[in-house]
Order: structure tokens, then sequence, then C-alpha cells
């Protein structure tokens, strides 16, 4: 007998005697499947499932006939005379579950001859996001799935996703007339996947990253330590980067939907059969992988939304072990996805707005100075969930998130803004970043800029600082990127910003080069503090110490180095104020909060 999640079986009673009508959001791989698969097998009549891939319907077909199921799927794959067949014994009640493409309700015989002869026992739509034209893979053809609801009126009727904003999920209960559907939604958190997002220069330089990530992650060509995905965000860049894999004597193959079937078809077959250590492709090559050892997920450039690259990061390490997820970042990405939104005529002015501020939280999480996971949780309203910091994403682990001086942090953003606006003409970020920097690039000479007021307003800044700041007041909406060319234009956002009207929301990324000189007093009263934190800090990481070994767990897991130094310069005494302290989320302070509280109040010991 199959043993069930609490999370499934609180699905399956909800389906089978509870309200009938049942949302499901649970991670890729989690086993959402189970939730309909279970209660069909045992419930009179026909299942029918709505899925929007092929080779998903096939591989959980074969799934289903492995366990003496008896199920089937209808797709444009088939012959006719195989899908008459299929369809007959459906209509026979030879099979318990009846797998469909969304594209096939289009048909209005089908339908009528079909599937409202069929006794049907539960109807299930899987990847219920692509009903929702503000989720990140909207599919036309799900829109005909709540006409097929009211004509079917099935007894129960269950909705699936991995990936969904609470607007998402919304739009899905909506559009299937389901508005007080039992809604059961597993953490977001993915703990054993280990975030981090590099900026490359081009090509080249992510190639040479992802190669050096590779060997990180499993190890050497043709080695068991399982396998890796990349996801680029174009057919050429997927070819182009499987040759440069191949060159370097990986097993490497590209997937994309230029490709035609029979080879699609291949390359996924040889990547479930482990004959290839890595595939390049687009984000056609995903839905229904079903291999639980993929160690690394990295992404070549950045996907339009978190959405999509939470679902595509979250099919590394399904296994429960560690697992990486890497994201490239190039300033040249950022404007070319400006631009294919800009440029979709397929799409309505409203939804590219809806699509650009998707990809604006996407380049937010790119840039964040927090927690990685603890930022996608906050993406998704799943508070519960929050880790306080894992502990072992990038930012975590160099403690990107230090305090700064919130004055000076918006007084350097209204610095940039008003440099940009008082620019008598639109420029990309190199020639911005020269001109603040005071740098008389042969640009900023040619336009005469040296003799604006603003030209060196940022000096002493890091080229590579000031393009970060840049991303940030973009994801921020403060600035906005040319459709044509780069060029950075001021929002109303960021004139707000400028004006005061509206609070700074860009955080400063951390910047070595900057350094600041004390007069003799305060360089005294800082070494007297440092010593003091000092003191406090070694308390704090011998209790942590002791507290990993107790509980059986590595060290990062109570609390990093970075969360014990900021406790020590902060010294809180009551759990608000540790809630205040980046790294010590709610669960976190639960857990350990007492003793940490109790520790700080005890007296310093004599020096």
């Amino acid at each position: 007998m199959i043993q069930l999640y609490d999370w499934q079986r609180e699905a399956i009673d909800a389906l089978v005697r509870g309200t009938g009508r049942v949302l499901v959001v649970a991670p890729t791989g989690g086993g959402k499947s189970m939730c309909f698969q279970q209660p069909a097998t045992e419930l009179d009549g026909v299942a029918l499932v709505i899925t929007p891939l092929v080779a998903l319907m096939a591989d959980q077909v074969a799934s289903l006939h492995a366990r003496g199921i008896q199920a089937t799927y209808l797709a444009s794959n088939l012959e006719p005379s195989e899908v008459r067949r299929r369809t007959e014994l459906a209509l026979m009640g030879r099979v318990k579950l009846l797998y469909l493409a969304p594209e096939r309700l289009a048909s209005e015989r089908f339908v009528e001859e079909v599937l409202q002869r069929l006794p049907v026992s539960l109807l299930a739509v899987d990847e219920a996001h692509c009903i929702s034209q503000w989720g990140h893979d909207f599919r036309p053809d799900y829109l005909q799935i709540g006409a097929l609801v009211e004509r079917l009126r099935p007894p129960r009727l269950i909705a699936l996703t991995a990936t969904a904003t609470p607007l998402v999920r919304r739009e899905i209960l909506e559009r299937l007339g389901m508005p007080d559907a039992h809604q059961v939604l597993r953490g977001f958190a993915r703990r054993n996947l280990q975030f981090r997002v590099d900026e490359a220069k081009g090509g080249r330089d992510k190639e040479q990253r992802l190669l050096a990530e590779l060997r990180a992650a499993i190890g050497k060509p043709g080695a068991t330590r399982g396998t890796a995905l990349v996801y680029t965000g174009s057919r050429r860049d997927a070819e182009t980067v499987a040759e440069t894999l191949r060159a370097s004597r990986w097993r490497a193959a590209h997937y994309h939907a230029g490709m035609d079937g029979a080879a699609r078809t291949e390359i996924q077959r040889a990547f479930q059969a482990g004959e290839l250590d890595v595939v390049a492709a687009t984000n056609a090559f995903g839905m229904g992988i079903d291999r639980a050892d993929i160690r690394l997920v990295a992404h070549h450039a950045l996907p339009e939304s978190i959405e999509a690259y939470y679902q595509e990061a979250g099919r590394a390490g399904r296994d429960g072990e560690t697992a990486r997820a890497l994201l490239l970042v190039a300033d040249a990405d950022i404007q070319r996805r400006f631009r294919f939104i800009a440029t979709d005529e397929g799409a309505s002015a409203e939804q590219q707005a809806r699509r650009r501020e998707l990809f604006r939280a996407m380049l937010g999480y790119a840039e964040t100075a927090s927690c990685r996971h603890d930022y996608i949780l906050r993406y998704f309203e799943d508070a519960q969930e929050a880790l306080g910091g894992c502990g072992h994403c990038d930012n975590c682990r160099t403690a990107a998130a230090d305090a700064q001086d919130e004055t000076e942090a918006a007084g350097t953003v209204r610095e940039l803004l008003a440099a940009v606006r008082a620019l008598p003409f639109a420029a990309g970020a190199t020639v911005v970043s020269a001109y603040l920097r005071g740098e008389a690039s042969a640009q900023v000479r040619g336009y005469e800029w040296e003799r604006l007021p603003g030209f060196g307003a940022l000096r002493g800044r890091s080229e590579a600082w000031l393009r970060r700041v840049v991303r940030r007041c973009i994801a921020a909406g403060l600035l906005a990127v040319g459709v044509e060319r780069p060029t950075l234009h001021l929002t109303r956002r960021g004139a707000e910003t400028i004006s005061g009207a509206r609070p700074n929301a860009v955080r400063l990324p951390a910047d070595g080069a900057r350094t600041h000189r004390l007069d003799a007093p305060a360089r005294d009263r800082a070494n007297r503090e440092a010593i003091a934190q000092s003191d406090v800090f070694e308390r704090l990481r011998t209790w942590r110490k002791q507290r990993a070994r107790s509980d059986d767990v590595p060290a990062y897991v109570v609390a990093t180095d970075a969360t014990l130094r900021a406790i020590a310069e902060r010294m809180p005494s009551n759990r608000a104020e540790l809630l205040e302290v980046h790294g010590m989320g709610p669960a976190r302070a639960d857990r350990f909060g007492a003793e940490l509280l109790a520790l700080l109040a005890e007296p310093a010991p004599a020096r």
C-alpha cells in the first residue's frame, strides 16, 4: 500500500468526503498526482485528467500500468485508429483514468459524444496555473476548462500546481467556478537547495562559470553523481551551450520547441536513462521530468518570473539531498527581456504591464541582499515557512545584508535618479555610471557632460557597484529600460522618490571600495565596542556549537556567523528586538530565542 503524506490525505479527504472542490499547491515533484490518482482507483467511474504535455501523460499512464491500474491518454501523437480504440475502452468502463490535452476540449463533437457520455468520478486539472492570464505559463486552451466544468458538473474537482501567488490562486478558483474550494498549500521552502546568483559579463564568461559549477555539482563527465539542467533564454543559446559542454567532454544535448518531435522524445529518453550528464534547454523542457538526482539547475539568463524560476530550479534535489540552483545575470539579458515583453504583439497592454511587474520581481530576487529562500517565500506569501535565513544561499554565506545607514542609502539613490533625470538625453548604464563616478570617458567628453553639476556625484564607487544599484532601481520600478536601445529612463515612481513623496525602496549593495576615516575618540570608542562585541560573539559561537551537537545538525542550521555577529552588535533584550536581526525568523526565535536572550543577559566576564 502506498504511504501518503498528511497533506495528501488532507486533499483526498476534502475531495472525497468534504467539499469535493480542492486546490493543491505543492512543490515540483512533491507527489501532487497522488491526490487524484489514489481516489480515482477507488471511486466508481472515470477520472478525467487535463494536463498540457504528452510526455507527462505517457509517463503517468506507464507508471499507473506498472501498478496494475487501467489508464490511458488521448493526444495528437496517436494515430486516429488508436484514438478511437482508446476512446472505446473509456466508454466501455475499461479505464479508471483518462488523460487529455486541453486543446482536445475545443472539439464540440468530442465533448458531446465522449466526455458527456462518461460516468465521471472526478475532474483533475494539472498545471492549473496555465489557466491564469497573470501566471507565468498562460495557455489559452486552458480557458475552455471552465465551460467543461459547467457542462459536466463533475462531482469532484481538483486543481493542482507547483507555483502560484495568491493572485494566481484566486484566478484559478474563479475560472473553475469553485470559490469556496478547500486549499491545501504545502510549504514552498526547499531547504536542500543552495541558491546563488552570479553576475556574468557575456556568453564566454557564462560558459566558464557553468563548467566550474558542473564540476562542483556532479564531478566529471560520465560520473554517477547525478545530472544537471541548464535553462537558456533562447533556442540558439541552448544549442551553443550544449556545444560548448560537449567540447569539454560532457555528455550534453540541447532541447527546444524548434526541434522535431522525435528528436525531443529521444533527448528526454536519454536524460531519463542517465545517458546524458546535462541538457541545455529552453523552458520547453521540464514538465514531467522525473529524475530525483538532478544536482544542479543553472539558468543561463533571467527567466520572466519568480514562478517560472522556482518551478524550474525546483527540479533539482527531489531526492532531498543537497542540490544547487545557479542564476547568471548579465545587463544585456535584462534589456533583451524587457524588449521581448514590449514587442510581443500577442499580449495586450495590460498583460505587458503585468509581465513587466513579474520580471521586475525576478530582477529583485537577483539583486536582493537578504536570504534568497526567504525572498521567494515572501513572494508567495508563505509566512509560516519563513526560515529567517537559510544559512546556505550565497547571501547568507557572505552576510550580504549587513546593516546600512538608511539616510545615506536614500541620498545615494536620489542622486543617481536625479542624475538620470538631468541628462539632456537618455543614455545606457555604462555611460551613466562613468558620469556619476566622475570618469571622463570618450562618450562623456563627447557629450561634454563633465561640465554638468552631477558629474562625479558618486565618485569613489566602483562601476560594478553602480551597475548593481541601477539594476535594483529597475527592479523597484524607479528606472525603466528602453525598448529599442538599453537606455535608462526615470519613471513616475523614480520622480516621487527624488521629491521625497515616496520612501526609498532600494537597499544598497556592500561596496568594499568605500572607506571611512575615524577621528581618535571615535576610533577608541569603536575599538571598545569591537572588543565587547567580540566577547559576546565568541560566547554565542560556543553556544551554537553546543546546540548544534545536541541537535545533531550542522552549525549553520542553528545560526550563521553573520547572524551571530548581528546579535552581538544589537544586543537584543526581548523577542521583538531579536526578530529584527537578519537571520532570526519566527521559527528560529521560537526554538532558540529564550536561550539566546538568557545568554545575552549574563554579565560579561572580567578582563
